[in-house]
């Protein structure tokens, strides 16, 4: 048996005053765990996501990017509780891919601009128009769905499930918790009878709010200050008994089967995890260079960068280069590497070889990257940028992120032997048919 969990139901510090787990500590307790994925799902946003995704990468652990949606049965854009007297309900959403992640960005951004009520809010139109890539879960005893069954409404509660399933489709499952409250195991019940009914699948959480159990009072604590009273005020919100840490396998698997809540809901969460392409996440952001294959020396284009512009820089002097090469080669080698430009220069570097190959004239370089010893020694450029005390970070700086930019030379292209344009001194734009 597979004892792995994935937990879908997760609070950031991003869930204002209620949640109290870190984005940049999260990771690396799921981590330690031995779990291999984990998701996050803020009340209304998806503010926290990308230092989310980093910090996950930084650990190897899988990042599933969602959120707990407020939901109105309502127009978002009417200001009025519905007929349980309630003006939002809890509806959890995850990113599938990239489009389902900017389907994500724009729900959280009508929500806040068009549907604010008490909560930022989004209604059937809104999940109609940016549902794709986007799977649902049926959420904690704030649903819509949980709130009928506790008003004794089962065939409404069904007709809310059919409803979004026809939105969602195939990406709706049934949400079970784990809490020991009588309300909870009353819904539990119902939702397993219309899981099976329905045919559809199950899915345990806990519903996460902080990271240890030992944390619940400080989370306690984040409650009061949300609503603006103290921890002796025997009228505070509070969660009471229920306890939503991070919990491992084992903890959930037991308590689960003391529920009677059957183990393929723990197994489930694997199988949506696998549905998650996190790798996806962010992809327009991501810089598209090709791959540098013709390895020469090594086996991979940061040792190839370093060992053949280091070779390169020796066959310039004929010897050893001074030192302050040696040192200034070495910085800029350190930042290229942290940026992962190692292809990039490579390429472009292959590029004015193979002009040069084909006797095409290209310029000593201009701009920025004139100022960088490794662009000089990989001949991109014919300026020494130590002979004329050009500065490196101009063209790449750790600190500002900035994509670097090589610019063709503006001057006069000749091409040789040419039978149809021998005398051609036409800039790259030329659109003749040479």
């Amino acid at each position: 048996m597979e004892k792995d969990f994935v937990h879908l139901h997760m609070h950031t510090e991003y869930s204002l005053l209620d949640g109290i787990n870190k984005v940049n500590t999260l990771p690396s307790h799921i981590a330690s765990m031995g779990q291999k994925a984990v998701a996050i799902t803020d009340h209304g946003n998806v503010s926290g996501s990308y230092r989310f995704y980093k910090e996950c990468r930084k650990v190897g652990i899988k990042p599933i990017i969602g959120m707990e949606a407020y939901y109105t049965v309502e127009d978002r854009k009417v200001k009025e509780k519905d007929d349980l007297e309630n003006s939002y309900y809890h509806l959890v959403l995850l990113a599938q891919n990239n489009i389902g992640l900017h389907n994500l960005y724009k729900l959280s951004t009508f929500a806040y601009t068009e549907g604010m009520y008490r909560k930022p809010r989004i209604d059937d139109a809104l999940i109609g128009e940016y549902s794709e890539g986007i799977i649902a879960t049926t959420a904690c005893l704030g649903s819509r769905i949980s709130q009928l069954i506790l008003n004794d409404k089962v065939k409404e509660a069904e007709y809310v499930l059919d409803h979004h399933r026809k939105l969602f489709d195939r990406r709706l499952l049934i949400e079970l918790q784990l809490h020991e409250d009588p309300e909870q195991v009353k819904v539990n019940k119902v939702l397993l009878e219309l899981a099976q009914k329905k045919d559809i699948e199950v899915i345990l959480t806990n519903d996460c709010h902080y990271t240890n159990e030992h944390d619940k009072m400080f989370h306690e604590i984040a409650l009061c200050m949300q609503t603006k009273t103290t921890l002796s005020n025997p009228k505070r919100f509070t969660f009471g008994e229920i306890d939503v840490h991070v919990a491992h396998h084992d903890w959930m698997a037991n308590r689960a089967n003391q529920m009677g809540i059957p183990y393929r809901a723990l197994e489930n969460t694997n199988h949506l995890s696998s549905l998650i392409d996190s790798d996806d996440y962010f992809s327009d952001r991501k810089n598209r260079y090709p791959q540098y294959t013709d390895f020469r020396y090594s086996k991979n284009s940061w040792d190839e960068l370093e060992h053949y512009c280091k070779r390169k820089l020796y066959n310039k002097f004929g010897k050893m280069p001074p030192p302050v090469y040696r040192e200034r080669i070495n910085h800029e080698l350190s930042i290229i590497k942290k940026m992962g430009f190692s292809d990039y220069l490579l390429i472009v570097s292959d590029f004015l070889d193979g002009a040069r190959e084909n006797n095409v004239y290209v310029g000593p370089g201009r701009g920025s990257a004139a100022g960088s010893l490794v662009a000089y020694a990989l001949d991109i450029t014919r300026v020494d940028p130590i002979k004329y005390g050009l500065i490196f970070e101009r063209f790449l700086n750790y600190g500002r992120a900035a994509t670097p930019l090589i610019f063709a030379p503006e001057h006069e292209v000749y091409i040789k032997d040419s039978a149809s344009h021998k005398n051609c001194t036409h800039k790259h734009s030329c659109d003749c048919s040479h």
